[in-house]
């Protein structure tokens, strides 16, 4: 079930109508309920599935409960919860890339002519809520979750249908404290209502019409000329962030208006001055995620440069890996831990304690870095053509020598008005004083604003498009 799409519609505004009027007992069940025909509408064999992976790590849970309580170790426990979770992902979503890797290491194609008599459809969300399970085990295990929550609670905290889809990527601190005390007030519903538009606004207006523009060009990219693939890398970039924090500002808004306040996922990335600040600002919970449950396990900045240049690159490319089965994926992954590697090797200091650039240096820094993470999109995006994805990325950085030939992009003037207002809203992401000074604005600003977002939908469609995370 799409935020934009009118199902969804209907399904929010009847859970939030019955969620206030009922007495705070009946409010969690409502919930649940609603989370349950949210995912429900996706399937039923996906649901099933889903409740049953919910259900064995709520067993799994007790018992880190029950060993904790009785002064057993909880390690080897955990390990195996750890590992039935990745196994589960990895049936669904790496099996193929299983055999098409032995192939490439075979010189045969046999292991993947076998995998074309297997159909194995890839459940909704299951690397968002394999990684919150996850998280949620070793938080157990960690002592963070001392006190044994309630299967309905636990149920919940997983399947909360505005965060389920693609996150945020939720932590038991995030959610588990506030289930049993919404809280909601005038300036709460203005801030999420303000988030619901501004969502449709970045995926309906933005990222669909860039999608629009940009996705025949990487059918063959080689015929086109150099500006038309440089423009097209910076409107890719634009529309992943567009779509994707279109999607989670709805999140936010939608758990707004019922209470809660689930975390940002994007804080103005585009117009960050190094590259270790702009993953601080670009899907933060996943960021976040990879950091305290991948990076500082493996030993993260404790083992001297070296070490700590290794175990960035493996996060990153195991980061790049978890977005999809596909070695576009995987370079990905590994160019931005590379791209991490040579900033801390020249700026090895803190950024947070540096000094702040100012004027032009910044521009400089800024554009150095939104241009080099831009490239990286380009493996991002041709991995979506399977196994001809590194064919079709080289195809694309040839094209760019097209300096003086090749064909030119047409609605090229649209797109660069596209990325002109993606970085706009980047600036109200990254500036708190612009953020106050629309609140100030909020009386006026939130019914003009739903007027224009509504003749704009109808200009450009009900924006039904699907969201580009909903795949992974």
């Amino acid at each position: 079930m799409l935020f934009n799409s009118l199902p969804y519609l209907a399904l929010f505004s009847l859970t939030f109508l019955l969620y206030w009027s009922l007495p705070q007992k009946g409010r969690k069940p409502l919930l649940l309920v609603s989370s349950l025909l949210f995912y429900f509408y996706s399937g039923a064999a996906f649901s099933i599935h889903f409740l049953l992976v919910i259900a064995v790590n709520f067993y799994f849970s007790l018992k880190l409960w029950e060993n904790k309580r009785e002064g057993k170790s909880t390690s080897k426990l955990l390990t195996w919860i750890i590992v039935l979770n990745f196994v589960n992902l990895a049936f669904f979503k790496y099996f193929y890339f299983f055999l098409d890797s032995l192939d490439f290491l075979t010189g045969s194609l046999r292991f993947s002519e076998f995998g074309k008599g297997i159909h194995i459809p890839l459940p909704l969300a299951i690397s968002f809520y394999t990684f919150q399970l996850i998280a949620l085990q070793v938080d157990i295990h960690r002592d963070h979750v001392p006190e044994r929550i309630s299967g309905l609670d636990y149920f919940l905290f997983i399947l909360f249908f505005p965060q389920l889809i693609a996150g945020p990527i939720m932590r038991t601190t995030d959610f588990l404290p506030k289930l049993d005390k919404p809280a909601i007030d005038f300036n709460r519903v203005q801030w999420g209502v303000f988030l619901i538009l501004s969502g449709l606004f970045k995926k309906v207006v933005i990222a669909d019409n860039i999608s629009g523009i940009i996705s025949g060009i990487y059918q063959h990219p080689g015929e086109y000329n150099f500006f038309s693939l440089y423009l097209v890398t910076f409107g890719f970039a634009c529309q992943v962030y567009c779509d994707f924090s279109g999607y989670t500002d709805m999140a936010r808004g939608s758990a707004y208006l019922l209470g809660y306040e689930i975390p940002e996922n994007f804080r103005g990335p585009f117009l960050s001055p190094s590259f270790r600040e702009f993953w601080g600002r670009w899907h933060v919970t996943l960021s976040t995620w990879l950091r305290d449950y991948l990076y500082i396990p493996l030993g993260g900045s404790r083992g001297g440069f070296w070490r700590t240049q290794g175990n960035s690159m493996i996060t990153m490319t195991l980061g790049g890996l978890w977005h999809g089965a596909n070695f576009g994926y995987v370079l990905w992954g590994a160019y931005l831990g590379l791209i991490l590697g040579v900033e801390r090797f020249f700026s090895p200091g803190d950024p947070k304690k540096e000094e702040e650039p100012r004027g032009w240096k910044r521009f400089w820094k800024v554009a150095l870095i939104v241009h080099l993470f831009a490239i990286s999109g380009i493996f991002f995006r041709t991995a979506a053509a399977g196994k001809n994805s590194l064919s079709l990325a080289w195809d694309y950085f040839t094209g760019f020598l097209n300096i003086i030939g090749g064909k030119a992009l047409v609605r090229w003037e649209e797109l660069a008005l596209f990325i002109l207002f993606t970085f706009l809203w980047n600036a109200v992401q990254y500036y708190p004083s612009i953020r106050e000074k629309i609140q100030i604005r909020f009386r006026w600003l939130l019914p003009s604003f739903s007027i224009v977002i509504l003749l704009l939908m109808g200009i450009f469609g009900d924006g039904g498009g699907e969201f580009i995370y909903f795949q992974f």
